[in-house]
């Protein structure tokens, strides 16, 4: 199949024209705009690499905004909004509503899909196997990478589908780190956990072993290149040099950090030290772009101009650094040999961009939505033709979140 006229996202971080193959899932032959057979034409539309949440707890939309004017230790509390918490967490916990669970994650992963992501990586809600949001993904189309708590990595028929927690600050204990330890020699796995996201977390760390969470990774071995670190709020410069050094990721999340903490991110110093720099929704947000604006904005708090984050580069952030950062580097960019995970937008609701100099990559940033979503493809299907799903009734999907929610909370659907 052959995309043609396709103006797109080049890995350099400009915008090129071409023609693209697209055979056996991934990108092929990438010859001149206009040369090969069209098969679509791409005259009208944008197009860019699929986007990576790289850090997302399907199933907490249920829960949206209770969390609100509370510390992270206060959810779930004894409080109108912790008790809120407790309430639809029991309904979440329990065996007995599985397939309904499952419907609300559909609705999450087809919003998610709807504005270009191909890819989440899924922390979850409740404890319940691995294996229901990879489920949820498959029947959506996107592709979920679920993370794996307690022992289920020891239970999952394919332990390289799933991230392995690392216990957050309250509870890395010793025998934590030696479980961890031991995942680590059993399955090579990918290691993912919540690090250093609020000050508490790391006055815990440091009370209970002398150091932050970055230099008690390192003394154990634990943290490497396929180490993910969520959030890093306070990390400090030593820590940032470790992250670096060790070739570990971060999965930067600056609106839940400033919505929920009221914490700047320090991107600006992640990204000056090199570390590989995801983006992630976090805690009952699927607005990836929202999430992309506020990490170019942050970005600008760089006092060297020349070196601020372009709008290519939050671009890049949130596919091939999220990509990279989970160790898919198939994923994530234009590249002859790629996955084909594409996602097309309509160009003519995007604002005015120049071509001399390039102010394409500025427009899809400040205006991009799933609005212009038009179509997606992973690995060379088509998930999403004129903003309707193809694997799923999207209509449906909706309605029964919908009647779920009404229960859960008391609303009308």
């Amino acid at each position: 199949m052959w995309l043609t006229r396709a103006r797109y996202l080049a890995p350099d971080g400009t915008f090129g024209e071409a023609d693209l193959e697209v055979a056996d899932g991934v990108i092929g032959r990438i010859e001149p705009a206009g040369s090969q057979p069209s098969d679509v034409d791409c005259s009208g539309l944008v197009v860019l690499p699929g986007l990576v949440n790289g850090h997302f707890h399907s199933q907490s939309t249920a829960v949206r905004g209770l969390e609100f004017g509370y510390e992270i230790f206060d959810w779930f509390g004894d409080s109108p909004a912790g008790r809120a918490q407790q309430r639809v967490g029991a309904w979440m916990d329990d065996p007995a509503n599985l397939d309904r669970i499952a419907a609300v994650i559909r609705y999450e992963y087809l919003t998610l899909l709807r504005q270009g992501v191909t890819m989440v990586a899924d922390c979850g809600f409740g404890e319940h196997s691995p294996r229901l949001l990879a489920d949820a993904g498959a029947a959506v189309g996107i592709r979920s990478l679920p993370q794996a708590y307690d022992d289920w990595v020891e239970k999952v028929p394919d332990p390289a589908g799933v991230t392995v927690n690392i216990e957050s600050e309250e509870d890395l204990t010793a025998e934590a780190v030696a479980l961890a330890e031991r995942y680590r020699d059993e399955y090579q796995p990918i290691f993912a956990l919540h690090c250093l996201e609020t000050v508490r977390r790391r006055e815990l760390v440091v009370e209970r072993w002398g150091a932050s969470t970055i230099e008690v990774l390192r003394r154990h071995g634990l943290l490497g290149p396929r180490t993910v670190l969520f959030h890093g709020c306070e990390m400090d410069r030593a820590d940032v040099a470790l992250v670096a050094e060790a070739g570990a990721a971060v999965m930067h999340c600056p609106v839940s950090n400033l919505a929920l903490h009221g914490r700047i991110p320090p991107a600006v110093e992640w990204r000056r030290a090199g570390v590989t720099l995801g983006l992630g929704t976090d805690w009952g947000d699927t607005d990836m772009w929202g999430t992309m604006r506020a990490a170019w904005l942050l970005q600008q708090r760089e006092p060297d101009r020349p070196r601020r984050a372009s709008p290519a580069d939050v671009l890049r952030m949130a596919s091939r650094g999220g990509a990279l950062g989970y160790s898919r580097d198939d994923l994530g960019e234009i590249a002859s040999g790629r996955s084909a995970d594409l996602v097309l937008l309509d160009a003519d609701r995007l604002g005015p961009a120049h071509r001399d100099p390039d102010t394409l990559a500025w427009s899809v940033l400040t205006d991009g939505s799933a609005a212009l979503v038009r179509h997606v493809l992973v690995g060379g299907e088509w998930v999403l033709r004129d903003g309707a799903p193809t694997r799923v009734d999207g209509e449906a999907v909706g309605a029964e979140y919908r009647q779920i929610v009404a229960e859960l909370t008391g609303a009308p659907a």
